[in-house]
């Protein structure tokens, strides 16, 4: 009887040590002095994003309670990770932040650093919903931010820029491979301190209906295209575009509207090649030797537009009506 009851009482400490070990809590907290170890509370904070994910329960929060490098983490649940503007992330391999489920995942209020990585600052592989808010990404040789699978994505008041060198750099790269709907807004990516081909903002060429939309937004410095879109719709409003060899390119039958923005000190303004359709209403094209240039696809304007320098574009592809 004594010896069932130590067994039936070692038993018992056993499954309250694993339901312990087991136990997620809704609020995490990360630490410059944290330790992964401990449970991750406000009185006792982690170390890591990834340590202190492992304890968060779905759709929970982790926040920065002080200054700290939280380290790169692996997203495969629905949650919130705030930086509380305090929190970094500096990764020299592999990407910050990878989303690798369908999942919906807010990030704010961090910086992250790839220190001249070939990876992305973040990278969603499964779609899902995700948000970006307030963050600042910056030295990636792949994508300040990289999204793939069915979903949305929301960009906000946030900043891609310092982009190390390499051959592809994209500031945000939508891969276009299924539904997605993309709102990128107040947020400056600037690649000119990059060092070969770059993109601003790009949708790729893989068939899928993508809706984007970019609302007060600068995009400047790409030494190939500030908004090049591949496939899919994209709607400009209220933006700048500025400093790059092409200012807006819509290519493989995409269609681009601009309206109420500056497009300026590009190469080329705007260029729309084969099958591909831009529309122009109520915009300031100044500054760039060709204001309209001749690529093959069609250009509607409005008699809003004001517009310096050569219109390339045969006049049987331009159009003052910007219907179509």
């Amino acid at each position: 009887m004594k010896i069932r009851n130590i067994v039936l009482t070692s038993a018992a400490v056993l499954f309250c040590t694993a339901s312990i070990s087991a136990t997620t809590i809704a609020h995490t907290w990360v630490s410059g002095s944290g330790n992964d170890n401990n449970a991750c509370t406000f009185a006792s904070p982690c170390a890591t994003f990834a340590g202190a994910l492992a304890k968060t329960s779905a759709y929970g929060i982790i926040t920065a309670k002080d200054a700290g490098d939280f380290g790169a983490v692996t997203i495969a649940q629905s949650v919130t990770i705030d930086g509380a503007n305090m929190g970094s992330i500096t990764f020299t391999s592999g990407n910050g932040i990878t989303v690798s489920a369908s999942a919906n995942v807010t990030i704010r209020n961090l910086t992250i650093n790839g220190m001249g990585s070939v990876k992305s600052g973040i990278s969603v592989e499964s779609g899902g919903i995700v948000v970006v808010d307030n963050c600042i990404i910056m030295n990636f040789t792949l994508s300040g931010i990289e999204f793939y699978g069915a979903g949305t994505l929301t960009v906000e008041n946030s900043r891609i820029d310092s982009f190390g060198a390499g051959t592809y750099i994209v500031g945000i790269s939508i891969d276009g491979n299924a539904a997605e709907n993309v709102v990128v807004r107040n947020t400056v990516i600037d690649a000119s301190t990059t060092s070969g081909s770059n993109y601003g903002f790009g949708i790729d060429s893989n068939p899928g209906p993508v809706q984007a939309s970019l609302q007060n937004v600068t995009v400047m410095g790409a030494g190939n295209g500030a908004v090049v879109t591949y496939s899919g719709t994209t709607e400009v409003t209220g933006s700048v575009i500025t400093q790059s060899n092409y200012g807006v390119i819509a290519q493989n039958g995409a269609t681009i509207s601009v309206a109420s923005s500056m497009i300026t000190a590009n190469t080329t303004g705007v260029c729309s090649n084969a099958s591909s359709k831009i529309r122009l209403d109520n915009n300031d094209i100044y500054d760039n030797p060709i204001a309209i240039g001749n690529c093959g696809g069609i250009v509607k304007t409005s008699t809003t537009n004001k517009i310096s320098g050569a219109i390339a574009i045969p006049a049987a592809d331009i159009s003052e009506s910007v219907t179509f």
